[in-house]
C-alpha cells in the first residue's frame, strides 16, 4: 500500500461523507474513509478493505479556519504528519503539508485565483485543481478533479513526498471544504 505515484479518490453517495481510495490502476480500493458527523472537532477514519483502521485524522481545534489536521497511522500510533489550512486561503484554498517531525514539506495549492473565484461565486461545477509544491517551489505533483456528480480526484506524485500525506490530505481537504 502506498507504493505508487498515481492514486484516485472517489466520493461515495450517501448520508455520510464517504470516500474510496484506489492505488495505481486497481479496481479495488486500498482505503475507505468516512467523516464522523456531529463532532465539534473534525474526525476522519480510514479503514482497509477488511475493516481494519489504518489512519485517523483529527482536527486540533474546533475553529475550522485555524485548524491543523493530524494524520496518525492507527496500526503503529505514529504521526504521519499534518495538514494545516493557511489563514489567507479563503478565496483560494491552500494547505501546508507537514511531516512527522513538524517540517513543512509541501503546499497543496488551488490552481489560480480566477478559477477559484469562479468556483465560489459562479458555479461549483468547475472541477477543482491543486498543485503540490515543495517549499523551494519545485513541483511534487498535482490533484485534479474530474467532472462528475460526485467528487472524483486523481493524484499524481512526481517528487519526493510521502504519498500517505498527499492522499489522506486530499480527502480531508475535499471533506472540510465541501467541494
Amino acid at each position: 500500500m502506498f507504493d505508487a505515484t498515481h492514486y484516485e479518490v472517489r466520493q461515495k453517495l450517501g448520508i455520510r461523507t464517504r470516500y474510496n481510495v484506489y492505488e495505481g490502476d486497481s479496481d479495488a480500493p486500498i482505503l475507505t474513509a468516512k467523516k464522523k458527523k456531529l463532532k465539534l472537532k473534525e474526525d476522519f477514519r480510514f479503514t482497509t478493505p477488511d475493516g481494519e483502521e489504518a489512519f485517523r485524522v483529527r482536527a486540533d481545534s474546533v475553529l475550522d479556519i485555524a485548524a491543523a489536521y493530524d494524520i496518525v497511522d492507527s496500526r503503529t500510533g505514529e504521526r504521519v504528519g499534518s495538514l494545516q489550512r493557511e489563514v489567507a486561503s479563503f478565496f483560494k484554498h491552500e494547505y501546508t503539508l507537514v511531516d512527522a517531525n513538524g517540517t513543512r514539506v509541501a503546499v497543496l495549492r488551488e490552481d489560480n485565483h480566477l478559477m477559484a473565484a469562479l468556483r465560489r461565486l459562479v458555479t461549483t461545477l468547475i472541477p477543482f485543481s491543486y498543485d503540490i509544491v515543495a517549499p523551494d517551489g519545485t513541483s511534487l505533483g498535482s490533484v485534479d478533479e474530474q467532472f462528475s456528480f460526485r467528487d472524483r480526484y486523481t493524484i499524481d506524485l512526481t517528487g519526493d513526498l510521502d504519498p500517505r500525506l498527499a492522499v489522506v490530505g486530499t480527502v480531508v481537504v475535499d471533506a472540510i471544504e465541501g467541494n
